[in-house]
């Protein structure tokens, strides 16, 4: 008989598989627990300040559907909402309506 051949591997029994079947959050014999990892921050998020007075300002553009003469009043409402504190944001406000008046 040659020596290199291998002898055939038995095959896998039902019992033997569901034997190594570990029930959620049990850790499997002799292997080690390890913590889960924190999600990975999305990287379309942006983090900078000036990121994110650019996206407030295109967002407040966007509601009042790109008219433009706005834009500056965009930017420094966005500035402002940025920089103030998460808990006082002031709520969106509606869009101002394209003409009319007093008058």
């Amino acid at each position: 008989m040659d020596e290199t051949k291998s002898k055939p591997r038995p095959r896998k029994t039902a019992a033997r598989t569901a034997a190594k079947k570990v029930a959620p959050g049990k850790v499997a014999p002799g292997k080690v627990a390890t913590a889960q990892r924190p999600p990975k921050p999305s990287p379309s998020v942006p983090v900078d300040r000036e990121s994110l007075v650019r996206m407030a300002a295109y967002l407040r553009a966007e509601r009042r559907g790109f008219a433009p003469g706005y834009e500056i009043e965009d930017w420094l409402a966005a500035e402002a909402e940025v920089s103030a504190p998460q808990g006082a944001r002031p709520a969106a406000r509606k869009p101002r309506s394209g003409g009319g008046g007093t008058g």
